[in-house]
C-alpha cells in the first residue's frame, strides 16, 4: 500500500482496533514537509505539499528488489566546521594538554637561571677617513650598499680569534666564577682543569653568548653579550667592541707590513737586475766604441733628458743642421748677388753720408740759383757762379755713387763665395760622418737590446720604489673604519627568562600538541560517527538523529507529542516517507550492529507516528532471542511472532492493541530452538503477504546483525531496512561490516538513524536542539497558520 492510503477514508478494523482519521493528520503532513525542507536545506516558506526537491541519483547500492527514490543528500559540511566540532568534542583533552604545557612553561621560567644582556653599539663604515691621498693596500669598496662587506664584518665579530682576544684581555680563563656559570659547586672541578682547557672553555662561552644584531638599513651594529651577571655582561660587550677595533687595525697593519716586506724584496731583486744590465751595456759600449750622449727635449730650460744617442750620431745631427743653415745662407747670398745687386747699390748710395751731404749742398745752391734768376736774370754774375758750383757738386756726387756701387757689388760677391765655401765644407764633413754612423748602427743592435733591458729594469725599479714609499705613508697613518657609538651599560633587568614569550610558546605548543592528539584520537576512534560523516564512513544516507536522554526521559518524551524525542522521530518518519515516490515502505526492518543501540525504541516510535497520521500499523518484535518490546510496553510475554510462523497461532490472534488507534503489536512469543531456521523458511514471506492485506505498514524490530543471521533473513524479505546506529558507541568498522552483510542479501537499506546523539558534546552546538524544540517554541504561529489555511 502506498502513502496515498494515508489520505483515504478509514478502512475496516483489524485485530479489534478500529481505524479512524486522526485530528493531527493535516498538521502532521505540514510538519513533515517542513522537517523535510529543513533536512535538505530547502527554503522554509515553500508549499509543504509540494517541496522543491532536486531528485538526484541515489547514493544507495543497487538492489534486485524494489528501488526507492533517493533524494539529495545533505550538503557536505565545510572543513572548518568539521575541525571545530572535532576540537569541541575533545576540548577537555586539548585543554588539559594546553594547561600542562602552560604549567611546564611557567615551571621552566621559574627554574631558569636569570640572564642579562648588555649591548654595545658600533658603527662599521665601509671606507675609513682619508688623511692622505695615498692608496693603501686593501681594496676600497665601491659606492652603494655591499651585503658581502657587512656579512664579512658580522662573521668577524663572531670569529674565534676575537673571542680569544677578549678572553686574554679580561683574563677570563682565570675567572672561575665566570667559567662555572655562577655555579659554586662547579668551581672546584674547574680549578683542577689545565689552563689551556680553561682558555678554550672561556673562548667557547664568549663566542656562544655573543649576539650580533645589525640595524636594518644602516651601518650600525648592536653587539650584545648574555651572562648571568649584569656587570660582566657589560664588560665583555665593551671588550668585544674594543678588541674588534684593535684587531681591525692590526689586520690592516699586518697587511701593510706584508706588502712593504714584499715590495722591499722585489725592489732589492730589481735593483740587482738593473745594475747587471747597466754593467753589461757599459762593457759592450766600451768594447764597440759606442759613446752615448744625452739629448734634452721638451720645454727649453727644463733640462729633462728624453733619450740618448752615439757621439757620431750627435755630430751628424749637428752637422746636418749646420749644413741646412749654410745651404740656406748660400742660396740667399747667391740670389742677392745675381738678382739684387743694382738695388742693393742704390740702397747703399742712399744710405751713404758723403753722398747725402753733397746732395744737400746742391739742393741749397739750386734753391738760391732759382731765386736769383727770377730776380736778376740769367746774366747776373752771381747766377753764373752758382751754376758753376752746382755743376761741380754733380760731378762729385757721380764719383761718390760710382765708388759706392763698386763697393756693394764686391761685398755681395764676397758673401756668396763665403757661403758657398761653408756649404761645401759642411757637406764634405756630413758625407764623411754618414759612413761612420752607418757602421756604428750595425754595431749598436746588440747594444740596443741590452739598453732596452736596462730601461725596463729601471722603470720597474722606479715603480716599486714609489709604491713602497706610498705604502709606508699609508701604514703610518693607521686609518680605522670602526667606531663605538654607545658603550654597553649593565642592564637593570634580566632578559631571560622571557615569561610572556615562554607562556606564548607553551600555549602554542600546547594547542598544537592538543590538536594533534585530538586529531590522532579522532582518526583512531572508529566509534565516533557524526551526522556529517555517515556518507563518508558508512556509505549510506542519514535519515535523522535522536537526542541523548536517560531511560526515564525517553519513556516520558515518547508520550509527549512536542518533546525533543518525538520531534526527532517525526523528522525521521518524514525522511522515510519521502525516500521513495511510493511513500513509506510497506514493510520496514529496524536493525543495528549490536544490542542496545535503540532500534526497539526507534521501531516503536516510528510505528506510533505512522499510526498517529491515520495509518494502520503492525509492530513486530522479531528478536526472538532477546525480545524487549513487551518490556517497553509494560506487557507480559504472550503468544506472538514465533507461534504465528510455526502455524500454532493465527495472525489475528498474535496481534495486540496497545491503546493507540491504528497501532497493533506482535510480541516475539516463545523462543524457538533455532530462530534462523524459522526465518529462513517460506513461512516468513507468507506471513508478510498475509499481514500486508490487513495493515498499511509493517514495522519489524529485528535483532542485531553481527553474530546472527536473523536480521539478514528478515532484511531479505522486508521491503526496506533501516539501520540504527548509536552515537559514540558503535564503531564504523563494525557498522560497515553489518551493512555489507545486509547488502550481500540485497536487503534494501533505506538509510540509517543515529540515536543518542549529544549535539553539544559532538560540537554541533544548539543546531539540533533548536530543531527538537521548534514545535514547543513556535506552537502558536503554526496553529495560526493552519487556521488561515
Amino acid at each position: 500500500m502506498t502513502s496515498s492510503s494515508l489520505v483515504k477514508t478509514p478502512r475496516a478494523e483489524c485485530c479489534g482496533m478500529p481505524r479512524r482519521p486522526s485530528r493531527s493528520f493535516v498538521l502532521s503532513r505540514f510538519c513533515r514537509a517542513y522537517a523535510l525542507s529543513d533536512m535538505y536545506n530547502l527554503p522554509a516558506g515553500r508549499d509543504a505539499g509540494a517541496p522543491a526537491l532536486d531528485h538526484g541519483r541515489s547514493q544507495l547500492p543497487a538492489f534486485a528488489g524494489p528501488q526507492y527514490y533517493d533524494g539529495p543528500l545533505p550538503q557536505e559540511e565545510s572543513l572548518l566546521r568539521h575541525y571545530w566540532r572535532m576540537a569541541y568534542r575533545h576540548r577537555w583533552l586539548i585543554g588539559g594538554i594546553t594547561f600542562a604545557c602552560l604549567a611546564l612553561a611557567i615551571l621552566a621560567s621559574m627554574l631558569m637561571q636569570r640572564q642579562y644582556t648588555a649591548t654595545a653599539r658600533i658603527q662599521i663604515a665601509r671606507e675609513a677617513a682619508k688623511v692622505v691621498d695615498v692608496e693603501g693596500v686593501e681594496a676600497e669598496e665601491s659606492a652603494g650598499p655591499s651585503l658581502e662587506f657587512y656579512q664579512t664584518q658580522y662573521a668577524l665579530l663572531k670569529s674565534r680569534s676575537l673571542s680569544e682576544a677578549v678572553v686574554r684581555d679580561l683574563r677570563l680563563s682565570d675567572n672561575f666564577t665566570f667559567l662555572s656559570g655562577y655555579n659554586d659547586s662547579a668551581i672546584d672541578d674547574l680549578k683542577g682543569m689545565p689552563r689551556q682547557e680553561r682558555f678554550k672553555l672561556a673562548t667557547e662561552m664568549v663566542n656562544r653568548n655573543t649576539k650580533v644584531s645589525p640595524l636594518p638599513g644602516s651601518s650600525v651594529v648592536d653587539v650584545g653579550y648574555v651572562a648571568p651577571n649584569a656587570n660582566i655582561a657589560a664588560t665583555i660587550a665593551n671588550s668585544i667592541s674594543e678588541n674588534f677595533i684593535e684587531t681591525n687595525l692590526a689586520r690592516r697593519y699586518e697587511a701593510t707590513t706584508y706588502a712593504r716586506n714584499f715590495l722591499q724584496n722585489r725592489i732589492e731583486a730589481t735593483r740587482k737586475k738593473l745594475e747587471d744590465s747597466e754593467r753589461r751595456a757599459a762593457e759592450y759600449a766600451q768594447a764597440q766604441g759606442i759613446i752615448k750622449v744625452a739629448t734634452n727635449s721638451g720645454v727649453p730650460g727644463e733640462g729633462r733628458v728624453s733619450s740618448e744617442q752615439t757621439l757620431a750620431s750627435a755630430d751628424l745631427t749637428q752637422l746636418s743642421t749646420q749644413l741646412a743653415l749654410a745651404r740656406a745662407a748660400r742660396v740667399q747670398a747667391e740670389a742677392d748677388y745675381r738678382a739684387n745687386s743694382g738695388g742693393a747699390a742704390a740702397a747703399s748710395s742712399l744710405a751713404n753720408p758723403a753722398v747725402n751731404a753733397l746732395r744737400g749742398q746742391r739742393g741749397e745752391l739750386s734753391a738760391e740759383l732759382s731765386k736769383l734768376e727770377s730776380d736778376f736774370g740769367p746774366e747776373y754774375p752771381r747766377v753764373a757762379a752758382l751754376r758753376s758750383q752746382i755743376a761741380e757738386l754733380d760731378r762729385q756726387i757721380a764719383r761718390e755713387q760710382g765708388r759706392v756701387t763698386t763697393s756693394v757689388s764686391q761685398e755681395l760677391a764676397d758673401k756668396y763665395r763665403q757661403a758657398l765655401a761653408a756649404e761645401q765644407g759642411l757637406q764634405a764633413r756630413v758625407n764623411g760622418l754618414k759612413g761612420a754612423v752607418l757602421d756604428q748602427q750595425q754595431r749598436s743592435i746588440q747594444f740596443n737590446i741590452i739598453q732596452r733591458d736596462v730601461d725596463t729594469n729601471r722603470a720597474l725599479y722606479d715603480a716599486l720604489l714609489q709604491r713602497f714609499k706610498e705604502v709606508g705613508v699609508a701604514a703610518g697613518v693607521g686609518t680605522n673604519n670602526v667606531s663605538i657609538v654607545d658603550a654597553a651599560l649593565p642592564p637593570e633587568s634580566p632578559s631571560q627568562p622571557n615569561v610572556p614569550l615562554n607562556l606564548a610558546v607553551g600555549l602554542m605548543f600546547g594547542l598544537l600538541l592538543g590538536g594533534g592528539a585530538a586529531l590522532a584520537k579522532e582518526q583512531m576512534a572508529d566509534a565516533v560517527i557524526l551526522p556529517s560523516e555517515f556518507q563518508q564512513k558508512l556509505g549510506i544516507r542519514l535519515l535523522g538523529s535522536t537526542p541523548k536522554l536517560t531511560p526515564d526521559e525517553v519513556t516520558q518524551q515518547l508520550t509527549e507529542g512536542r518533546s525533543d524525542l518525538s520531534e526527532a522521530y517525526f523528522s525521521i518518519l518524514t525522511a522515510i516517507q519521502f525516500a521513495s515516490p511510493e511513500g513509506a515502505p510497506k514493510s520496514m526492518l529496524f536493525t543495528s550492529t549490536q544490542a542496545n543501540e535503540g532500534k526497539s525504541t526507534t521501531a516503536l516510535a516510528i510505528a506510533r507516528n505512522l499510526a498517529s497520521v491515520g495509518a494502520k500499523v503492525l509492530l513486530i518484535d522479531a528478536d526472538m532471542r532477546n525480545p524487549s518490546l513487551h518490556r517497553h510496553l509494560n506487557r507480559g510475554m504472550t503468544t506472538g511472532f514465533s507461534e504465528v510462523l510455526t502455524g500454532q497461532t493465527l495472525l489475528t490472534q498474535g496481534c495486540q492493541s496497545v491503546g493507540q488507534t491504528g497501532l497493533s503489536v506482535m510480541f516475539a512469543g516463545r523462543m524457538p530452538l533455532n530462530p534462523a531456521e524459522l526465518l529462513a523458511g517460506r513461512a516468513l514471506e507468507d506471513f508478510l503477504l498475509q499481514a500486508g492485506t490487513h495493515f498499511d505498514h509493517i514495522v519489524i524490530d529485528g535483532p542485531p546483525v553481527l553474530g546472527l543471521a536473523d536480521s539478514v533473513l528478515l532484511g531479505r524479505v522486508a521491503q526496506a531496512t533501516i539501520f540504527v546506529v548509536e552515537a559514540a558507541r558503535t564503531r564504523a568498522s563494525q557498522a560497515r561490516m553489518a551493512i555489507d552483510r545486509l547488502n550481500a542479501v540485497r536487503a534494501g537499506v533505506l538509510g540509517a538513524v543515529l540515536t543518542k546523539l549529544d549535539a553539544k558534546q559532538s560540537g554541533y552546538g544548539d543546531n539540533y536542539a533548536y530543531q527538537y524544540g521548534y514545535a514547543r517554541s513556535e506552537p502558536r504561529k503554526l496553529t495560526d497558520f493552519m487556521k488561515r489555511r
